[in-house]
């Protein structure tokens, strides 16, 4: 492990290195971004002028694109300089009519990204609504600045900040909306618009980006994507919201291909596909060829990504005080979303993006219920463990339909692929019990492990398939460790030392296991500490607490003397490591528990059980001399 110091320089040196290139890429392409609308013309920000007018396309029930009418009401610019190496520079209030935006309810969630035309030509797509007021009025993300995106590497440099910060938008001219002067607007994501107190003379909007539905999940697992997810408002679908082909003809009047997806469709962009969904949706502003730009705002602004792009069907727009909102479900895989910043989302339709089958098959020895759940992640590092905790706690308690104590097996079987193209297989059993939360105890083994390889300082390396098979019981199976006699009369460095362990299993009788255990030969006459214990050298231990992400898989057990150098010994280690259900012995100098003598070569000897076990008991003793 790098020192931090150096560290921390070659970290702003990589940051420093992207603002060069990025600097460099504006100052390349410029107003030269705009040769990238091919077949389409651009209105530039400095011929947008109050009182245009011009027409929008967006979505509000099947897939058919309709029109409304947008009037320009001012010229907005940002005083605030965000993290980004970019200023947020201009944004276009207008005011939106006509009978799709009754029908809508006004700027709807959804309709983020929704291209506006004045005189034929492309100002830019539809960002945020009035939120609590008057919903025909909302900002809209000039063109010129969401082309920038397609200038930007498909890869990732510094990480971008995922909390959306509040713009501040200055009109350039005098403004009124709603009868009053309005000196400022301050353009919010969901999780901030509704609580923030405008001063006099300022007005709140929301950035009309849709919910994020997701389908499959309930209960605490849809609780923990919701926190999770805290800057994305999350609602809970009906599973199977997916429309049959036959009412796709009755009203989308378009056959929903990469062909006719076009500025005004709408779009999904997935982080989950299959028994478990969790989409949200927008509107495509602008196509290019295969490329598009959707959103006119950030999702989760994660900078370079690689989520799924889907076609999506509008069941409705429902009107609301605070902000109308669309429902929707995704339909057919077009592409990938590339691009997730301040100004937008970019993609490539035709280009799938890598996803991670993930299949959990669970039974239930107590309900002889056994269920598999299949469905895949987008193979994004910034989602990954993310998507797949909530989905594991669906896949559990779905099954096991309680909260509370349990015994588990679980069998995991891990695919991964590095960068370099390197692939790597694992599989690991291990057992688990806790008094109070045993689904929790099985997530904090799954995410340590995700965590160790899509965080690893070695390389690059993104799981590939994830296989898991839990069987979980109400049965507390543990063993406890009572007593350890050391049998011999005398032993001294290079013999054996007898040892007889006293175990209990929970409710039943005790029996005692006989182990022979060598002593090294470079040891001379010293009083040494014979430990006996399991991984949850404590029953209390045995409990994992609820928002613990650390998990017993052994990892403190290694000796830190020989840490793995590479990917694949460090997974190695963890797959060979010692179990829930090992009794581990370990020999010490007394006093110094760091002073580890070597047993068969390892700093401590193995003994395999059946059960959970707990309990820790220390025995000392002397070393004879030869």
């Amino acid at each position: 492990m790098w020192p931090f110091k150096m560290g921390m320089s070659m970290l702003f040196a990589e940051q420093r290195f992207c603002i060069v290139v990025l600097l460099t890429l504006a100052f390349l392409f410029g107003d030269a971004s705009l040769a990238f609308a091919q077949n389409v013309d651009i209105l530039r920000l400095k011929d947008v002028k109050v009182g245009m007018k011009g027409f929008g396309k967006t979505v509000v029930l099947g897939r058919k694109i309709e029109t409304f009418d947008v009037e320009v009401l001012g010229i907005l610019a940002n005083n605030k300089v965000n993290e980004n190496v970019l200023i947020n520079g201009k944004s276009i209030l207008v005011k939106v009519s006509g009978e799709v935006i009754k029908r809508a309810g006004g700027i709807a969630a959804g309709m983020s990204g929704s291209p506006v035309y004045i005189d034929g030509k492309l100002m830019g797509g539809v960002s945020s609504g009035w939120i609590m007021t008057d919903h025909t009025v909302g900002l809209v993300t000039p063109i010129e600045e969401m082309l920038e995106i397609w200038s930007y590497p498909d890869m990732a440099c510094a990480d971008t900040d995922g909390n959306s910060a509040i713009k501040r938008w200055i009109p350039e001219a005098p403004l009124q909306l709603g009868g009053n002067p309005v000196s400022a607007i301050l353009e919010a994501p969901f999780d901030i618009a509704a609580a923030i107190k405008p001063a006099a003379g300022e007005a709140v909007f929301r950035q009309a980006s849709v919910d994020v539905y997701i389908e499959g999940l309930y209960g605490r697992a849809a609780d923990v994507l919701k926190t999770k997810l805290q800057k994305k408002n999350v609602i809970v679908a009906r599973k199977g919201a997916l429309p049959a082909k036959e009412d796709l003809d009755g009203i989308e009047r378009q056959d929903g291909t990469a062909e006719t997806f076009e500025p005004g469709s709408a779009l999904g962009i997935q982080l989950a596909r299959g028994d478990i969904n969790m989409t949200t949706l927008g509107t495509v502003t602008h196509r290019s060829g295969p490329r598009i730009l959707a959103l006119a705002h950030p999702f989760l602004k994660k900078g370079a990504v690689s989520f799924l792009l889907t076609g999506a069907y509008i069941h409705h727009s429902f009107s609301s005080v605070q902000m109308p909102f669309k429902i929707g479900a995704p339909t057919e895989m077009l592409g990938v979303i590339n691009q997730d910043r301040e100004k937008g989302l970019s993609g490539e339709i035709g280009r799938l993006p890598e996803m991670v089958p993930v299949q959990i098959d669970v039974f239930d020895k107590n309900l002889q219920i056994n269920r598999s759940i299949n469905y895949q992640i987008v193979r994004d590092p910034s989602v990954f463990v993310m998507v797949l905790e909530s989905t594991l706690i669906q896949a559990l308690e779905g099954v096991i339909d309680r909260a509370g104590a349990g015994t588990a097996l679980m069998g995991v079987s891990l695919d991964c692929s590095s960068r370099k193209g390197e692939k790597y297989n694992f599989r690991r059993e291990n057992m688990f019990y806790s008094r109070t939360d045993i689904v929790q105890a099985l997530i904090n083994e799954v995410t340590s492990l995700m965590d160790m390889v899509t965080e690893s300082e070695h390389e690059e390396v993104m799981p590939t398939r994830l296989l898991l098979k839990i069987e979980v019981e109400t049965r507390r199976r543990t063993l406890s460790i009572e007593k350890v006699e050391i049998k011999n009369s005398s032993v001294s460095s290079g013999g054996i030392l007898d040892v007889e362990v006293t175990l209990r299993p929970f409710r039943e009788k005790k029996f005692v296991r006989k182990v022979k255990l060598p002593i090294p030969h470079d040891i001379g006459r010293e009083n040494l500490t014979l430990s006996v214990y399991g991984l949850n050298m404590k029953v209390e231990d045995v409990d994992v607490p609820a928002d613990s992400r650390e998990s017993k898989t052994g990892r403190d057990s290694r000796s830190e003397e020989s840490l793995p150098g590479d990917f694949d010994a460090v997974i190695r280690s963890w797959v060979n490591s010692p179990k829930n259900s090992d009794i581990l012995f370990q020999l010490t100098a007394e006093g110094d528990e760091t002073k580890k003598l070597k047993l068969n070569g390892k700093d401590f000897e193995i003994q395999p059980t059946n059960l959970v076990v707990t309990g820790r008991v220390d025995t000392t003793l002397t070393l004879s001399e030869e």
